[in-house]
């Protein structure tokens, strides 16, 4: 019933331990939306619910939301929503969740660079006897690090 999905259809699947519904196109099949969350009796605050907007339309949603005044961060009852944005990292946490398994809780970042830089960051590593994605996230914690001093 959202205007920012033509031909939408929703599907949703539940486990012993959780709950994952897709929203799709059922024209082109097509994924707007999907979410992962366990199911009460296994919830805590430290579990919130996972989800991924398709890139491309995530801007009509939320345009959309807000005409609804509706909170988009808000899952139910003022648990706030874990926003994904690879694909991949929800698909890994879904699985995982649904099937009652640990999983990686940090959150997938796509980070494009330009080859020089890319090449520089790899060089670093190397010095440090690290992995290329390592290093990465050790700038990225960096500079969250450094915004966080400047506010």
């Amino acid at each position: 019933m959202w205007s920012c999905w033509e031909h939408a259809r929703y599907l949703d699947y539940e486990s012993t331990y959780a709950h994952v519904s897709v929203i799709y196109n059922t024209m082109t099949q097509e994924i707007y939306q999907a979410d992962v969350s366990l199911k009460t009796d296994a919830w805590t605050q430290d579990e919130r619910p996972y989800r991924w907007t398709n890139p491309l339309y995530k801007d009509a949603y939320l345009a959309e939301a807000k005409q609804r005044n509706i909170d988009p961060d808000d899952a139910w009852d003022g648990v706030q929503w874990i926003e994904l944005e690879v694909a991949e990292d929800f698909l890994e946490k879904a699985k995982a969740i649904f099937n009652g398994q640990n999983f990686d809780k940090r959150i997938q970042v796509p980070v494009d660079l330009e080859d020089d830089v890319l090449f520089q960051i790899a060089m670093e590593a190397h010095k440090r006897d690290i992995t290329l994605n390592k290093m990465v996230e050790v700038l990225l914690q960096e500079a969250i690090n450094h915004h966080k001093g400047l506010f």
